[in-house]
């Protein structure tokens, strides 16, 4: 999924709308698997800030302690940002991934 005009605060939303339920580490993983983008201070940073800034407005579900989704509001958001069927793309893009992981690794037992 290539969406260079989006910013970085942007791709945790719709990271988080990709993969959900989901932690930040999780978010951050996505950030390479789906965009290729080398994560550095800067965007741990942006993560870790538009996270906070979510969580505090109510726009996260706290599911588990430490794993969130986006509530209606968060997901009308990405809704805006993406369209659905560039997010079921990448849904796909992800499984198919890390089904040849699996492969690879399972072949090997």
């Amino acid at each position: 999924m290539s969406e260079p005009e989006l910013s970085a605060s942007e791709l945790y939303l719709v990271a988080l709308r990709v993969i959900q339920p989901a932690r930040v580490q999780d978010i951050l993983k996505a950030y390479t698997d789906i965009w290729g983008i080398e994560i550095t201070d800067s965007v741990r940073t942006i993560v870790a800030t538009i996270h906070d800034k979510m969580k505090r407005d109510g726009f996260l579900v706290d599911v588990r302690r430490g794993t969130f989704v986006l509530d209606a509001r968060g997901m009308a958001i990405v809704g805006r940002l993406v369209n659905e069927r560039a997010l079921d793309n990448a849904r796909l893009f992800l499984m198919k991934k890390q089904r040849r992981q699996y492969h690879r690794i399972a072949g090997r037992r």
